[in-house]
């Protein structure tokens, strides 16, 4: 029998012309709190609510180009579970700089999906 699977948050990522305006529109003006900037200029950030998490990253606004991260613990039975029943796979499993090791897929309707899981990268 698969070892259940688990996910501890999911990240709703949306393109917007400017990250630190976004951001910023967000702490003023509802009261979140900045999670991180990354970049210089920043390129992407996140805004947090409490435990709820929303990124957003440098681009224009459209559908197609945004995708949700679901953080999970246990990404190579994920990806072999999501292979193994068809899932379109778009990036296979790879460890990033950013610490995390992650792959993309396309759900049904041709959303965009990432899984990650994190891999114990210290700078």
């Amino acid at each position: 029998m698969a070892k259940p699977l688990e996910c501890s948050a999911v990240y709703p990522t949306l393109a917007v012309p400017s990250v630190p305006e976004a951001c910023n529109w967000y702490v003023e003006r509802l009261g979140f709190k900045i999670r991180f900037l990354w970049g210089d200029p920043p390129a992407h950030g996140a805004i947090m609510l409490g435990e709820a998490c929303v990124h957003f990253w440098q681009g224009e606004p459209q559908l197609g180009a945004n995708w949700f991260y679901f953080d999970i613990g246990n990404l190579d039975e994920m990806h072999n579970r999501a292979k193994a029943n068809g899932v379109t796979i778009t990036r296979g499993p790879e460890t990033y700089s950013w610490g995390m090791r992650e792959f993309n897929a396309v759900d049904l309707n041709g959303y965009n999906i990432r899984f990650g899981q994190h891999a114990g990268i210290v700078d």
